[in-house]
């Protein structure tokens, strides 16, 4: 062995020789262990935000502190028995078994008995049943009548109630010939169904854009980025479809803040989400921009006009200068818009509205049966 190795040898063993063998195991070790806290704590930034990681450190070190917790949840019950003191209907009375005597005509009185106790909710209850005054009387009656006929039909059997497949058919191109679909730029394949509300027509978006775009991009793990103003049935979507879900803070304008958005896109984003308006501020998130976002990523948009599908294109007609919120916007992929508030339809009716028949078809279960 030459000089030069035998140099670098003693150099090394002296080095090592101030070293214990523990310190020279425990070393990597423990720089293993912060590297994964280090990305734990960036991880949990991103996904949180810094404002409201920093608030949950510091309500998690209040709640440390002898009684205060206790404090916290002592006020929190107070809400709750508050809340229910206020419910008029007892469940002491409540009916918890099937009588052993029918009730035959005698429901009609228990039935009128029960409303007394309802509230008078015409003209006082906001986002609770969307018409009121005068006028109502006539269009409760109309629309009561039409349930009498209808009452037993199942639309599940369309060979045998073929009028129930006409009617859904003509509401969903109704609502769709107000939301852009008789525009060049929708493509002129704007198609969807009715479901049972805001929250199902939400569902089934969220449900056909993840299984689209497993199709299309190959995309495994989901994840969809919505502004914090975003409904509630987003999360549920979440939960039901296993999609991870980022929530975006709004701008000062409480707006979908675009760039917030471009920057929670991954390559496992399959759709952003806009409303119009969105239900805590009432306000128009920026369909346009997020449309331009969605196309440049090859991504979906979900815009949310269950509140304002059946306000905003009249309000356009009569002139008011309204952003593009629907079809007409290149990346908005579905709709989702509620007949029963502004459409003035019964409780609960909605529409999902998909850009072509390729997007829609994911939303239906076709299934083969044997049986032998």
């Amino acid at each position: 062995m030459d000089e030069t190795a035998l140099g670098l040898r003693a150099s090394a063993n002296a080095f090592l020789s101030q070293y214990e063998p523990l310190t020279l195991v425990l070393t990597p070790v423990v720089g293993l262990l912060v590297a994964i806290l280090l990305h734990f704590i960036i991880h949990f930034l991103l996904e949180n935000g810094i404002k409201r990681s920093f608030v949950g450190l510091i309500m998690g070190a209040v709640k440390l502190v002898p009684g205060v917790n206790k404090y916290i949840e002592g006020e929190k019950q107070k809400v709750v028995d508050k809340l229910q003191s206020g419910i008029k209907c007892k469940r002491e009375s409540w009916q918890t078994e099937l009588p052993h005597i029918g009730l035959g005509r005698e429901v009609i009185g228990r039935l009128t008995s029960q409303k007394e106790k309802d509230v008078n909710w015409q003209g006082r209850c906001s986002g609770t049943v969307y018409i009121g005054g005068h006028e109502s009387e006539g269009h409760f009656l109309l629309t009561n009548e039409a349930y009498s006929m209808f009452s037993h039909t199942n639309p599940l059997h369309l060979d045998v109630f073929p009028s129930i497949a006409q009617f859904e058919g003509e509401v969903v191109a109704m609502t769709a010939s107000l939301l852009g679909s008789k525009e060049e730029a929708s493509g002129g394949q704007v198609c969807g169904n009715m479901t049972s509300g805001g929250t199902e027509s939400i569902l089934l978006a969220v449900k056909t854009t993840r299984d689209y775009m497993k199709i299309k991009k190959g995309i495994k793990k989901p994840e969809m980025v919505i502004p914090e103003s975003a409904h509630s049935a987003y999360d549920k979507a979440a939960q039901y479809f296993n999609i991870k879900l980022w929530r975006v803070p709004v701008n000062e304008e409480f707006q979908a803040d675009v760039k917030k958005i471009r920057r929670s896109i991954n390559k496992n984003t399959i759709m952003i989400v806009g409303s119009a308006p969105g239900f805590p501020h009432g306000i128009i998130d920026p369909i346009e921009e997020l449309g331009e976002l969605a196309l440049n990523f090859g991504i979906c948009f979900h815009v949310d006009l269950c509140l304002g599908g059946f306000v905003l294109p009249f309000a356009r007609k009569l002139g008011y200068p309204l952003p593009c919120f629907d079809f007409a916007v290149q990346g908005v992929t579905s709709i989702s818009v509620d007949v029963h508030k502004y459409g003035l339809g019964p409780k609960g009716t909605s529409v999902v509205l998909y850009r072509n028949r390729e997007i829609r078809k994911l939303a239906c279960l076709a299934m083969t049966m044997y049986y032998i």
